[in-house]
């Protein structure tokens, strides 16, 4: 089975702007939301989307275009388990330490949750996780 599917999180950046144009406007200044907007468009290139691939070698993971410095990747064989979880807004964007885990995630509240064999929780953020968990399931994971 092979699986691939990258959300990108835009509704975060119109977020982010937003506030970054709140902010520059209480502080009567251009010059720093054309500092913020230009920060917001370094940090979007790294971790403002999450592509989730699953192949023949196992699951990988990456954040952004420029995913090969933020990216992980699981042989099927370190996988017990995976199952869709809904996290908490309290646990919000991007790379996470979660109770006995970590949590990536570009935009919303769905994942899913890898049970991995050390122990370890890693959740992945995603907006079709009944996708990625057939996948899952058709590459021998038990879900």
């Amino acid at each position: 089975m092979e699986y691939r599917h990258t959300q990108v999180g835009y509704r975060a950046l119109a977020v982010l702007l937003m506030l970054a144009a709140v902010i520059a406007t209480i502080a009567r200044s251009p010059t720093l939301f054309g500092v913020q907007c230009l920060l917001m468009v370094v940090s979007f290139a790294f971790v403002g989307s999450l592509t989730t691939a699953v192949n023949d070698q196992g699951v990988s993971v990456r954040f952004g275009p420029l995913g090969t410095f933020i990216r992980e990747r699981f042989a099927f064989g370190d996988i017990l388990t995976a199952r869709a979880v809904r996290n908490s807004p309290a646990h919000g964007w991007g790379m996470r330490y979660i109770h006995r885990g970590r949590l990536w995630n570009v935009w919303g509240l769905d994942a899913v949750e890898l049970q991995l064999k050390n122990g370890t929780r890693f959740r992945i953020g995603t907006d079709e996780p009944q996708a990625l968990l057939n996948a899952l399931r058709q590459s021998g994971v038990n879900v």
